[in-house]
């Protein structure tokens, strides 16, 4: 079992709102991204929440998704890994996605998916263009260097570069939602990108 893991637990400290729901095409950000993780064909989807987990769980009905709660997210990232591991006892591997990161679609998370499967083993990381950064897809045999962070996965990737496929992203995808300019980016580059479909 592949397992995907969205990160949502931490506090949106430099918006002055909880940035997870804030509106964005017509839903709440948090519930675009976890749209698209569980339709990108991972066999699990977990949410780690923490923050106004009540609100933020709310957002999500409907979604056939499991949650587990983060009491320690004021300390970092570091703890959601912890309690996202644990709540993964079966899995041979899991993506780490971040709940504030619009732009990427159920195909994008897909394409890690699918080159862990090609190999069965390691690490897929993502770059955008001279940045790595998430999502990752982790198999199993480094769960427990995971549950060792304080912060964020960068240690375990440099640790392990020699075992890690590296995709490419375009540079625009890698659009984290921190500021409210941050978010007024994401809204007018959605927009932009529905009005080029339609």
């Amino acid at each position: 079992m592949v397992s995907a893991v969205i990160l949502a637990a931490g506090a949106s400290s430099r918006m002055g709102a909880h940035k997870l729901l804030l509106p964005l095409e017509g839903e709440p950000l948090v519930r675009r991204v976890v749209r698209e993780v569980a339709n990108a064909g991972f066999d699990d989807v977990l949410i780690v929440v923490g923050h106004a987990h009540e609100a933020v769980l709310q957002a999500l009905e409907g979604l056939e998704i499991r949650n587990a709660v983060n009491p320690d997210y004021a300390t970092g990232m570091g703890s959601s890994f912890r309690v996202a591991i644990a709540a993964l006892p079966d899995s041979k591997a899991a993506m780490f996605a971040l709940a504030d990161q619009p732009l990427l679609s159920s195909g994008d998370y897909r394409k890690l998916l699918d080159a862990y499967r090609e190999r069965q083993m390691g690490i897929v990381s993502v770059r955008y263009g001279d940045v790595t950064a998430p999502p990752h897809l982790f198999d199993r045999a480094y769960f427990s260097e995971l549950a060792r962070l304080e912060h964020g996965a960068r240690p375990v990737l440099q640790r392990h570069a020699d075992l890690t496929t590296i995709l490419r992203f375009r540079p625009e995808l890698l659009l984290d939602v921190d500021t409210p300019e941050d978010y007024e980016r994401a809204r007018a580059l959605l927009s932009a990108g529905r009005e080029r479909v339609d």
